[in-house]
């Protein structure tokens, strides 16, 4: 927190100056401060979420691959000539605890091609498919596990 807040001083000042560095330092530590008293920030849930930093982004990256490759799956369905699609509807129980962890993996899920989440209620989520095939592996499927491993890397 503290980086970002000394990063967004140095991004406004619109300079870098030693001046510009040590009231950058003072105002970011007296922010800090007031942000670990009212907010209950701390420097131990800062280190917590920086470990986190780095699964997040493979999950994100992993998030636009399977965008990309759903994509062309559901181009595949759409022009393939003779095919009946097969919509499903299917509900699951995830084992993720937190409330932002199941958003999340509701967004990744209505983010790729061809699945929409319609429905969250606690631990249960109800997605929509656009054929069978999409709907393989949508229960503690790759999402999930990303999710999970994020959520217990505490």
């Amino acid at each position: 927190m503290a980086l970002l807040l000394f990063g967004l001083w140095v991004l406004l000042s619109g300079g870098l100056s030693l001046e510009i560095c040590v009231i950058g330092a003072a105002v970011t530590a007296a922010l800090y401060a007031l942000s670990c008293r009212v907010l209950g920030y701390s420097p131990a849930k800062d280190l917590r979420a920086l470990k986190k930093v780095g699964g997040a982004v493979l999950f994100l990256l992993y998030l636009v691959w399977e965008m990309l490759t759903a994509g062309f799956a559901v181009m595949r369905l759409i022009y393939s000539r003779g095919r009946e699609m097969e919509p499903r509807v299917i509900w699951f129980k995830t084992d993720l605890t937190g409330d932002s962890a199941r958003a999340a993996l509701a967004n990744a899920i209505t983010l790729t091609a061809g699945t929409l989440t319609v429905s969250q209620e606690g631990g249960q989520l109800c997605v929509h498919a656009l054929d069978a095939s999409l709907a393989e592996g949508l229960d503690h499927g790759a999402f999930e596990k990303k999710l999970l491993k994020l959520e217990r890397d505490v």
